[in-house]
C-alpha cells in the first residue's frame, strides 16, 4: 500500500505544476497516473484542482478504492454526465483550463469529454503530470530496489539454463519463473503508442539481431508475427551470444537491467564490442550527476562507438539503429529524462535512469549491458546488480 504521505507528496506536486502550467485543474485517468497518485488501480476519474482538495471520482469498484487510497474524497461516478458538476464542485466550472493526458487518451474519449463539458477548455497535463514522476522518493526507491533484486536473481539463473540444443523460448519461460519465484508483480506497463511490455526477452544467437516494432536495440521475432517481439524458436549453438534485458516489477514499480552470455566462448569481435558497451557505460557514469544535460550522455556514446569503429552496430544495425543510450524508468518503463538528442533539460537529484549501451551485428546476434541508476545530490547510486562480466557456459 502507498503511504498517505506519499500521495500526498504527489498531489502536491501536481498542484504546483498546474499551477505553472496555467491549469485549472487536471482529469487523471490512464491506469498508471491513477495508481501514482491515487494508490489504486480502479476505473476511475481523478479530479486535482490547482488549488483545493483532489476527488477521486470510481466507476469500478468503489469499495477497492477506499480500502485502497488513502485520498479522503472518493466517491462514486455512475454517470460521466456528472463530471462537469464535479469539476465545478472543485473550482473548475465553465471558463476553466482543464488538463487531461493527452498523451496517451484516446481520440474518441476526448472528444466524449469536449461534449460534455461545455464553456471548459480541454488542455494538456501530460508535461505537468510526467513532471511530477520524473521525481522519485526516498519509498520509491525501496521499491524500485525489490524490483532489482529480483531481475538479479534471474539473470544469476541464466547460465545454468543455456547450452548446446536449448531453445532460446525455454530459456525465456524459465528467466520468467524465477522472476515470479522472486516476487515479480507480472503485469508491466509502457506508455508509449503500440510498445508493449513483458518480463523483457531472452534472445539467443541471430535472434538479438532481428530488428522489430519496438523503439529499442533489441526486439527480437517473437513467438509469431502477431507478437513479433522477444524469443522464437531459435536452438542455441555453440558461440552464440544470449542477451537477457529483463525488467522486474514490485508494488507498480519498475526495474531494467541488461546482461550478455555465451554459449560456449563468445565470437572475439562481439567479446571486444561487449568491452566498448561497458567502457560506454563507465564513461556515462563517470559524467553522471546533477546539471548534465541527457542529450550529452548520448553524444559521449555516439562518439566513443564510432572510435571503436562500431558506429553501424551501436543501438542496433544500419537503417534500424535508435538514437539514445537510455531512458526514465518508474510506474512505466519509458519515462523521463529520455537520455537522447535533443532532451538538453539537465539531469536533477531524484531522476533514474536506465543507461543501456548495445552492438547488433546482423544474422549473428546482439551484446551489450544496462544498469539502473538513482540520480543524487553528488553523483549516482547504481541499482542494478548483477555480474557484469560477459559469462559463458
Amino acid at each position: 500500500m502507498t503511504p498517505a504521505a506519499e500521495i500526498e507528496r504527489r498531489i502536491g506536486r501536481l498542484r504546483e505544476e498546474l499551477g505553472r502550467a496555467g491549469l485549472d485543474a487536471a482529469v487523471i485517468v490512464q491506469h498508471a497516473d491513477l495508481a501514482y497518485f491515487t494508490g489504486t488501480n480502479q476505473q476511475a476519474h481523478l479530479i486535482v484542482p490547482a488549488a483545493g482538495e483532489p476527488r477521486l471520482l470510481v466507476r469500478r469498484v468503489l469499495d477497492r478504492a477506499r480500502r485502497e487510497s488513502p485520498l479522503e474524497r472518493i466517491a462514486p461516478l455512475r454517470s460521466l454526465s456528472r463530471l462537469a458538476a464535479e469539476l465545478e464542485a472543485a473550482g473548475a466550472g465553465p471558463g476553466a483550463r482543464v488538463g487531461f493526458e493527452l498523451d496517451v487518451l484516446p481520440a474518441r474519449a476526448y472528444l466524449g469529454y469536449a461534449k460534455r463539458l461545455p464553456g471548459i477548455e480541454l488542455a494538456d497535463c501530460t508535461a505537468a503530470v510526467r513532471g511530477v514522476r520524473v521525481l522519485k522518493s526516498a519509498w520509491d526507491l525501496e521499491q524500485m530496489a525489490v524490483a532489482c533484486e529480483q531481475v538479479r536473481l534471474a539473470c544469476e539463473a541464466v547460465p545454468g539454463l543455456i547450452g548446446v540444443g536449448v531453445r532460446e523460448a525455454e530459456v525465456q519461460l524459465e528467466v520468467e519463473r524465477e522472476l515470479r519465484r522472486a516476487g515479480h508483480q507480472g503485469q508491466l506497463r509502457f506508455r508509449g503508442f503500440n510498445q508493449e511490455m513483458h518480463y523483457g526477452q531472452v534472445l539467443g544467437g541471430p535472434s538479438g539481431a532481428v530488428p522489430g516494432y519496438s523503439d529499442s536495440p533489441l526486439c527480437g521475432p517473437g513467438p509469431n508475427p502477431a507478437i513479433g517481439k522477444g524469443a522464437g524458436g531459435h536452438v542455441l549453438a555453440r558461440g552464440d551470444t544470449v542477451i537477457a534485458d529483463l525488467v522486474g516489477g514490485h508494488e507498480g514499480w519498475l526495474s531494467d537491467q541488461t546482461r550478455t552470455f555465451a554459449v560456449g566462448e563468445a565470437p572475439a569481435d562481439m567479446a571486444a564490442a561487449y568491452e566498448v558497451a561497458v567502457a560506454i557505460l563507465r564513461a556515462a557514469e563517470e559524467r553522471l550527476a546533477p546539471g548534465v544535460a541527457p542529450s550529452a550522455l548520448y553524444t559521449l556514446s555516439e562518439g566513443m562507438a564510432a572510435d571503436a569503429g562500431l558506429g553501424e552496430h551501436y543501438m542496433g544495425a544500419g537503417a534500424e539503429r535508435v538514437r539514445f543510450l537510455g531512458h526514465g524508468v518508474g510506474m512505466e518503463i519509458d519515462e523521463l529524462p529520455i537520455l537522447a538528442p535533443g532532451f538538453d533539460e539537465p539531469l536533477v537529484e531524484g531522476n533514474v535512469v536506465a543507461i543501456e549501451p548495445k552492438f547488433v551485428f546482423p544474422g549473428r546476434g546482439a551484446v551489450g549491458i544496462e544498469n539502473m541508476y538513482a540520480v543524487t545530490a553528488s553523483g549516482f547510486e547504481r541499482m542494478t546488480t548483477a555480474s557484469e562480466e560477459l559469462i559463458g557456459a
